[in-house]
């Protein structure tokens, strides 16, 4: 019998320059988890990992235990070591229209839904354990970034495969993990 892990909202992206991943953020709206409550932004740019969240316990097994984990990360030149930033940070995801996340200099908004479709996977392996994930995933046209008040040049990829709509800026809701 699994036991239930998360329940929240994930939104996420990677903007890109050119063919080159500039920034990569994973934002996270945690309604319950086995390790709390609380709001948290990963950030991957500029040749470091910031965690900023106002749960650090939460932010840091968040970070270990998904978000470096995941495709879209893996797939990054580099992982560096984190520095965790305990700061107020602020989720608002709008399933029409898009999510939107501050915290410690930082802006992160993802618009524009192209699409809304449910995800269920009974077996996704992170880290040799076998998940259970399911949300509503609505991939986005448009992101944007800033970062101590500075834009960061890059926008997202949106693709079609198989009649699909698929983009690097997703605005996941009612995401649910267990193990």
């Amino acid at each position: 019998m699994r036991r239930a892990l998360l329940a929240g909202a994930n939104p996420y992206l990677t903007l890109y320059d050119a063919d080159s991943a500039v920034a990569y953020a994973s934002i996270w709206r945690v309604d319950w988890s086995v390790h709390g409550a609380g709001n948290v932004i990963v950030l991957w740019h500029a040749g470091t990992v910031r965690v900023l969240t106002d749960a650090p316990a939460l932010g840091g097994w968040l970070e270990e235990h998904f978000v470096r984990r995941f495709d879209e990360a893996t797939a990054l030149p580099s992982w560096p070591s984190l520095e965790l930033v305990e700061a107020p940070v602020e989720v608002v995801v709008d399933p029409g229209g898009g999510a939107r996340a501050t915290g410690a200099g930082v802006v992160v908004a993802l618009g524009d839904p192209l699409d809304a479709r449910p995800v269920g996977v009974a077996d996704f392996p992170l880290d040799g354990v076998s998940h259970g994930l399911s949300m509503l995933s609505m991939p986005c046209a448009t992101a944007t970034m800033t970062v101590d008040g500075v834009a960061v040049a890059g926008t997202p990829r949106v693709w079609r495969d198989g009649g699909r709509v698929h983009s690097s800026a997703v605005t996941a809701v009612h995401e649910a993990w267990c193990a």
